[in-house]
């Protein structure tokens, strides 16, 4: 496999299900309470979510406690509950070195803090939290937890700005911030994010574009430089959230309505593009083949397998996240079934083996191979194991086992050898001792040959 003229491509997926950057974004749709804000009094947080959620006349006719529709706001002509809401705020500060200060020269906006309002929108039933877990920390982070607090409500008008600046962390476990913006009409005022030589652009007004029922989010982390550009017209009503770590916490499995934008591990759609144009190349296994996948993030699997357990494979479907479940659905969605696998790897000197799993086995006593009890109990030997290197010159990293027949998987991502669970046994030799078998994780994801996947045949060609 010298020449590699699908190279690029190959890259473009590589990259796709493992860029890091300094921010993610996305869309998400809300229920209608989430939309719902009440604001005024000497402390807005007394009115309970319910009672907001009804609009008693005894509590929105109190000019102490004022109630606004965000959802509304959205399909309406008439701007007056948004003015009301901007002339309730006071003129927004920011900080410049050790002082807070007011300049409308380089900040012009109006803020709330959390005492004078109360929003419906709850980060954690919605699953927004878990997004920006998933999308902003790195595998070893996410261990953490992300925790948020509740920081600001601030209302862009016409004209309002914020120059470039940098966000003050409130303590050493604060790592970044979270930005809701809300479905109001408005025109500018988008987010502009630098980090080293990089810039990046989210405009929530175009993404929310007739959706009035849905947030748009943005998270970045502390050292991220960012402004908001001048507002056009309207009103843009936002959320600040402070992000701190926190405890670690199992994360279910992406909520509905949600849209991710950045990064791009993290969407479906932009892993199927990648995966798409990839098939599409008949240089790439024109004789088809496997692909394999390292999964990217940690599970809640049991670290010790015995018999009687249930597979850690059977579930685990429904509980991917991030780039996994983006990568999932991807190639559901293209007709090419992924399959979740345990892998096993021994690299003693002269006695290598990759061996795929599709369930976890217990070898129990006395095993003088553990390769052979494998292999007669189910699983299959992977004679030919291809690493992509992301290296142009010599794309692809091979190790060639023993036998001459068995599976050919090409790794696009490498699995780990010990992400998954382990089974204790006795190994026999000269003595009797105790061993155990490692397993990783994988997806596996059979490809048809060129010939049938660039016809009728191939799902992904709408």
């Amino acid at each position: 496999m010298d020449a590699c003229p699908e190279f690029p491509l190959l890259q473009r997926l590589k990259t796709t299900l493992t860029m890091s950057l300094p921010y993610c974004s996305g869309i998400l749709e809300v229920p209608p309470e989430a939309l719902k804000l009440y604001y005024g009094g000497q402390d807005a947080r007394c009115v309970h979510p319910v009672v907001a959620s009804l609009r008693l006349p005894s509590l929105s006719s109190k000019p102490s406690h004022r109630f606004i529709d965000l959802q509304e706001t959205a399909t309406s002509n008439d701007p007056s509950g948004l003015e009301a809401l901007a002339n309730a705020c006071e003129q927004a500060r920011f900080g410049r070195g050790e002082e807070t200060v007011l300049d409308e020269t380089y900040r012009k906006a109006g803020k709330m803090d959390t005492d004078d309002f109360m929003t419906g929108l709850d980060i954690e039933a919605t699953g927004l939290r878990d997004a920006v877990q998933l999308g902003l920390l790195s595998d070893k982070d996410e261990k953490r937890g992300v925790r948020a607090e509740l920081y600001k409500l601030n209302v862009y008008g016409e004209g309002a700005f914020f120059k470039p600046h940098k966000d003050t962390p409130r303590s050493q476990s604060m790592f970044g911030s979270l930005v809701v913006v809300f479905p109001t009409p408005h025109a500018g005022g988008a987010l502009v994010l630098r980090h080293n030589d990089d810039q990046f652009t989210f405009d929530a007004a175009a993404l929310l574009s007739g959706r009035t029922s849905s947030i748009a989010y943005v998270a970045f982390f502390s050292d991220v430089e960012h402004e908001v550009a001048p507002v056009l017209s309207g009103h843009r009503v936002t959320l600040t959230y402070n992000l701190y770590y926190g405890t670690r916490r199992n994360i279910p499995a992406p909520a509905r309505g949600l849209e991710v934008f950045q990064p791009p591990h993290a969407s479906a759609s932009t892993v199927k593009a990648a995966l798409a144009a990839l098939l599409d190349a008949p240089t790439f296994l024109p004789r088809g083949g496997t692909l394999g996948f390292g999964l990217r993030h940690a599970y809640p699997i049991p670290k010790v397998w015995t018999h009687g357990m249930e597979s850690p494979l059977k579930s685990l479907g429904a509980w991917l996240k991030g780039s996994d479940a983006a990568l999932f659905a991807a190639c559901t969605a293209l007709g090419v079934k992924p399959h979740l696998r345990l892998v096993c790897r021994d690299y003693e000197p002269g006695c290598e083996s990759e061996i795929v799993l599709n369930q976890m086995l217990e070898l129990g006593d006395c095993i003088e191979s553990p390769e052979a009890a494998l292999l007669s109990d189910g699983g299959r030997r992977v004679t030919d194991s291809y690493t992509f290197t992301g290296d142009a010159q010599k794309p692809w990293e091979s190790v060639l086992y023993r036998d001459s027949f068995g599976l050919t998987v090409h790794w696009v991502t490498k699995a780990s050898a010990k992400d998954g669970p382990r089974s204790a046994y006795v190994a026999y030799g000269n003595e009797a001792s105790l061993d155990w078998l490692y397993t990783g994780v994988c997806l596996l994801v059979d490809v048809e040959p060129y010939v049938y996947r660039s016809g009728e045949r191939g799902a992904w060609r709408v």
